[in-house]
């Protein structure tokens, strides 16, 4: 079963070059945004479970809503939980500064990138777990899609100037609805892979100390060793 969030979060956090390392300490005026500040937050919530709900029911397990909580209680085999217990999307800037070293001197352009995100907390339990290892995960993902730059000086031989030229990719609110269903779609992945990986550490045999973290592909069915940090983070309590 996943149990959605009653709401989503949604902050701004503009970047202030005297104290950069305080930017997410306090969100700013949403007003100041320059992407969520009408965004729709029902929407924008409805569309994430949504691509979650979907993607989860192509694996091979039982997927639960919490309008089906009797038949969940009822189902002949191992039952778990995760909890949505706070998602959030955010708007901040991120710097981003090139350099280049020509005739002994440090050539420096800054740009302010915007980037949006998602973050997501869930609690996982598995349910009447009498073992040694029985009680609450708290599990963390998060995606982003941001403004990017691909960019170079150049020196001009017969003026001698130093020049940066560049191209940059704005993302609008296409990319930030993309990047929603996309968290939808990848946090599904990681809830069933959590589930995949935790049985084979859990039957490993006692040489595989430290086992391999497993991906599993819809298509085919097939097992592959993940090569990426594309899971979970499991939180300390």
């Amino acid at each position: 079963m996943v149990v959605p969030p009653s709401f989503t979060f949604i902050n701004y956090y503009p970047f202030d070059p005297a104290n950069p390392q305080a930017q997410f300490n306090n969100p700013g005026n949403l007003e100041d945004s320059g992407l969520l500040f009408d965004f729709d937050e029902n929407v924008a919530n409805d569309e994430f479970m949504e691509a979650l709900y979907n993607h989860l029911e192509r694996y091979p397990v039982q997927v639960f809503r919490p309008e089906q909580f009797d038949q969940f209680l009822s189902y002949p085999a191992q039952r778990y939980i995760f909890t949505i217990a706070q998602t959030e999307l955010i708007e901040y800037d991120q710097p981003f500064t090139d350099r280049a070293l020509i005739d002994t001197l440090v050539y420096r352009q800054d740009f302010l990138l915007r980037h949006v995100a998602r973050n997501t907390w869930f609690e996982f339990v598995k349910v009447d777990d009498g073992s040694s290892n029985a009680g609450m995960e708290v599990l963390y993902s998060d995606f982003f899609v941001g403004d990017e730059v691909d960019g170079r000086f150049r020196y001009q031989f017969f003026t001698g100037d130093v020049i940066y030229q560049y191209t940059s990719r704005i993302i609008d609110l296409r990319d930030v609805n993309q990047m929603n269903r996309l968290a939808g779609n990848r946090n599904a992945r990681y809830i069933f892979e959590h589930l995949l990986n935790r049985y084979v550490q859990k039957n490993a045999r006692p040489f595989l100390s430290t086992p391999r973290y497993f991906r599993y592909s819809v298509y085919d069915g097939s097992l592959s060793r993940m090569r990426d940090n594309q899971r979970f983070v499991i939180l300390e309590q």
